[in-house]
């Protein structure tokens, strides 16, 4: 049986307000990347989500990086509109519980073409001690 796909990388898109309008653009870049990919991601997968953000000389702001943060984990749940609403689109992961590290890097340089960063979701792998 042929090994399954499970990794996608995609830029994040260049953040803009409102951060709901956000987090579609960011679901809609990474359904491509996953259709793209033919990957697929079902109820029993865990995985580990890896952003690397773009922030240029621009001092780190953990208020701002929590909410980008948020957003991203909202927008894989299919969860446009906040935690408490409904979902109005497919999630991309089924659960945030299948989540079981993220990854936070800072690039020193700017995204491509505006990006804001990049995202990226793999298999989890637990680390060996």
């Amino acid at each position: 049986m042929a090994k399954r796909r499970f990794s996608i990388t995609t830029p994040l898109p260049a953040y803009a307000r409102p951060r709901n309008e956000w987090r579609r653009r960011l679901h809609a870049a990474v359904l491509d990347a996953q259709t793209r990919r033919g990957v697929g991601y079902r109820d029993a997968d865990r995985v580990e989500v890896r952003i690397t953000l773009s922030l240029g000389e621009r001092p780190l702001d953990l208020h701002e990086i929590d909410e980008r943060v948020k957003d991203v984990i909202d927008a894989l749940e299919g969860r446009i509109a906040g935690p408490r609403s409904r979902r109005r689109i497919a999630p991309i992961i089924p659960s945030a519980g299948q989540i079981q590290r993220i990854v936070l890097e800072r690039s020193g340089g700017r995204g491509r073409r505006g990006a804001l960063g990049e995202l990226a979701i793999t298999r989890y792998r637990a680390r060996r001690s």
